[in-house]
């Protein structure tokens, strides 16, 4: 990583340097990642997709491994995080598209149906499309700048066995799902701001903050030191979730706005994970499904080739590690997340475990003893994985100055309100 002073937060030089890996490693990458898109909608390209492919994971490589946008400041830390994240993607699905055996179309959705536990058999299926209709040049590089941000292919002809869970808005005009959205955004911003200041409040000695600790705390009794490693573990995985719904309301709004999309290209993105009764359903389901195609075509298909079905679930989650794996790796100090990577593998392992008890027993994991099972069985693999996080001074990132807080802004905001109504009162 290339590393700046952090006397100041902004530089001429951290400007120039901000300028020249955008324009010399990101601009490139999005360029060929962007071709990569325009091909695969494309046939009789497959040659050109194999070219590129290998030009494409140079690029992603340079651009995730080589600058640091953090420029040394610690709570900065996640945007290096961010761009790892975002380049192993583009990789993946660069990957997946170079592999294509049928051009990608962009077609109409019809309402679809049901999961019974342990596959999924539908949430959306797609219209027939006519293979002999290639489209033009100017509507697939048109095409592309959906492609390249529709992670679950809601549209595409190649997101078929996705859930896409059921938006509760109804038939909402633009402006009133616009509302709603902005309204649910505040909440995440603001609930995100509660449970990571939680945890660091929470967190023992300096696990809490950019300096790192651990969050098992040696001077506590064996059950006060869990119960409080569990509370910070929950919150921490609790401001995972709430950071992602965040994001995705912001480009919900960004994308009808600027690319004036329809809602219902925009329907939830988790389907209520706090009520899974399975990891099956869990991850299967009710967990995002962004990169369900990356998985499955990098990971369960070629696994499960070797190995069968085991082979396919644990691929999925390998991948999925790797992913998770590198991202954190941006933000550590030389050391290796390798709890990170074991924590999605178990996940993997927990749902081979519910597949055996199915055989077994021939009643699959579900109900209130699933709901316990699939909570302890995460919770205790992600002690080890926050415990991780917090050693290297994650846990004490803010996105946020401390003035600058949502909760601290709702706060001025309010005393400001209560103060001027009171005044306006006493007239």
């Amino acid at each position: 990583m290339v590393s700046f002073s952090t006397r100041l937060p902004v530089t001429q030089e951290r400007v120039s340097s901000f300028v020249s890996t955008f324009s010399t490693l990101v601009l490139p990458t999005y360029l060929s990642y962007f071709v990569m898109g325009v091909l695969v909608q494309r046939k009789r390209t497959a040659i050109i997709r194999f070219a590129l492919l290998p030009i494409t994971l140079l690029c992603a490589y340079r651009a995730g491994s080589s600058p640091d946008l953090s420029f040394g400041i610690p709570n900065y830390r996640f945007l290096d995080q961010g761009l790892v994240c975002a380049m192993f993607v583009f990789a993946m699905r660069s990957t997946t598209w170079a592999f294509a055996k049928k051009p990608y179309k962009r077609i109409a959705l019809q309402p679809k149906k049901r999961f019974d536990g342990d596959s999924m058999s539908g949430g959306t299926s797609n219209q027939s499309t006519n293979d002999d209709d290639d489209g033009t040049l100017f509507t697939a590089i048109w095409n592309a700048w959906d492609l390249l941000f529709n992670l679950r292919g809601i549209g595409w002809n190649w997101s078929e066995g996705s859930s896409i869970p059921k938006s509760n808005l109804g038939t909402k005009s633009t402006l009133e799902f616009l509302l709603i959205t902005f309204a649910k955004l505040v909440f995440y911003v603001l609930a995100t701001d509660v449970t990571s200041g939680a945890a660091r409040y929470l967190s023992p000695g300096t696990s809490g903050s950019t300096e790192g600790g651990t969050i098992f705390d040696a001077s506590l009794t064996p059950l006060s030191r869990y119960t409080r490693s569990t509370i910070i573990t929950v919150l921490f995985g609790s401001t995972i979730y709430l950071t992602v719904e965040s994001f995705y309301h912001i480009y919900t709004i960004q994308s009808i706005l600027l690319f004036r999309q329809t809602p219902s290209q925009w329907p939830p993105l988790f389907d209520n994970p706090l009520i899974s009764t399975s990891l099956t359903s869990l991850w299967g389901r009710r967990w995002h499904q962004l990169l369900r195609q990356c998985f499955i075509s990098l990971g369960a298909r070629p696994f499960s080739y070797l190995l069968g079905r085991t082979g396919g679930v644990m691929g999925a989650f390998v991948i999925s590690g790797a992913l998770h794996y590198f991202g954190f790796k941006a933000t550590t100090r030389g050391n290796h997340p390798i709890a990170t990577f074991v924590f999605f593998n178990m996940q993997g392992v927990g749902i081979i475990l519910e597949g055996m008890w199915k055989r077994r027993t021939g009643l699959r994991v579900d109900g209130f003893p699933g709901l316990l099972w699939t909570w302890v069985w995460m919770v205790f693999w992600a002690h080890f994985m926050v415990d991780e996080c917090a050693r290297d001074g994650l846990m004490g990132l803010m996105f946020f100055p401390d003035d600058y807080r949502p909760t601290v802004l709702l706060v001025h905001f309010l005393k400001h309100l209560f103060r001027a109504v009171w005044i306006f009162g006493d007239y």
